[in-house]
């Protein structure tokens, strides 16, 4: 195999396919990127076996073939090369020499039949989704997803089709909900029952979103979900489990609204959280007419209290929540003014945006 390609795109994509890359993985060719010259393309690849992405670029081939590089290592000598075009061949000996200018690599690489095979992603029907769509369903709800391995089906976000032309995502931890409604596909494919991404799969698919084209291609099949934007392919293989029915979690009536500033319960938040108890984060709400108090307790540390307006005409109640839930919450909110639907001390409370109706956060009420 010999090829030659200019070091700016290579570089750019080696960017890309790297992060996908398992830093810690037991088998040793996963930390490597597989690369393909064929019909005066590269195509490069890396997979964890979760998530596999493939980026493809034009070069001036003088021999077809593969070759795997390991990740880190390609990265960091294309990183430092000067700006022009570099050289890679295949030796007998499956070592794989480098040159750009004067400078010279011999790497040592593994075979390339070791690699796992990936999917076709050229043969797949794509359905055009709106990226702005995604971006903002994504911010607003992988935050939520659980970390515990423990209860896996909810270790990613769920994406389902709703009855009318809108597609919805939510992420639940089982302390907090967070759900958004937005317009996505051109032309709504038929998924019949919803899927879960898997956290480090939406992660890498969020940075898709980044290139600031207004479509990416999204294709479904049993057990995956494949993405295509311009020359860039990713896929994900999906959690496999029913996810559980969120809609009982959300309160049915609730007897208090409290419009609130968002900037200022942000700020006192962040203030009244430092002097809350490090492990379970509590913080108390107190309302009255006009008025939130916002107050922590710490033996160790001492107390804080804040004193927000706020518009609410009910009667007194106390209630305590975790600062980070609210916290995490508030920082993928956009509006200036709150809603914040509460029922009692012990029921879950309700916070929305004035101007995104579509997005609901339910958090669960702790005691403080």
């Amino acid at each position: 195999m010999n090829f030659s390609i200019d070091r700016s795109p290579l570089l750019e994509a080696l960017q890309k396919v790297q992060t996908v890359v398992e830093k810690k993985n037991t088998i040793q060719i996963l930390g490597s990127i597989l690369c393909t010259v064929k019909n005066q393309e590269l195509s490069l690849c890396a997979t964890d076996l979760e998530v596999g992405i493939k980026v493809n670029l034009p070069v001036e081939a003088q021999q077809e073939g593969k070759i795997t590089l390991s990740a880190k290592h390609f990265l960091d000598i294309v990183k430092e090369l000067p700006e022009k075009k570099l050289t890679i061949t295949r030796k007998d000996n499956s070592w794989i020499e480098l040159i750009c200018g004067k400078s010279r690599f011999n790497i040592v690489s593994l075979s390339a039949d070791q690699y796992p095979s990936l999917p076709n992603f050229e043969d797949k029907t794509y359905f055009e989704a709106k990226t702005d769509a995604l971006v903002d369903m994504i911010d607003r709800t992988q935050f939520a997803a659980s970390t515990d391995t423990t209860r896996y089906h909810i270790n990613g976000v769920y994406f389902e089709h709703l009855e009318t032309s809108l597609m919805r995502m939510v992420a639940t931890d089982g302390h907090r909900l967070s759900f958004v409604d937005q317009e996505v596909f051109l032309n709504s494919p038929d998924l019949k029952r919803g899927i879960i991404i898997p956290k480090k799969g939406l992660a890498e698919f969020r940075k898709l979103l980044n290139e600031g084209d207004k479509t990416i291609g999204l294709s479904f099949e049993r057990g995956y979900i494949f993405a295509k934007l311009e020359s860039t392919y990713l896929f994900i293989r999906l959690i496999d489990g029913e996810y559980p029915d969120y809609r009982p979690v959300i309160p049915k009536t609730v007897d208090r609204l409290v419009k609130i500033d968002r900037q200022d319960f942000n700020s006192a938040l962040k203030r009244v959280s430092l002097l809350a108890n490090e492990k379970s984060r509590g913080i108390k709400l107190t309302l009255q007419q006009g008025l939130l108090v916002i107050s922590s307790s710490n033996p160790d540390m001492g107390e804080a209290r804040e004193e927000i307006e706020v518009e609410y005409s009910g009667e007194l109640m106390e209630i305590g929540f975790n600062s980070k839930y609210l916290l995490e919450s508030l920082a993928v909110m956009k509006s200036e003014k709150l809603e914040f639907y509460l029922k009692d001390r012990l029921s879950p409370g309700i916070l929305r945006e004035v101007d995104h109706q579509n997005h609901t956060y339910v958090i669960m009420p702790m005691r403080i």
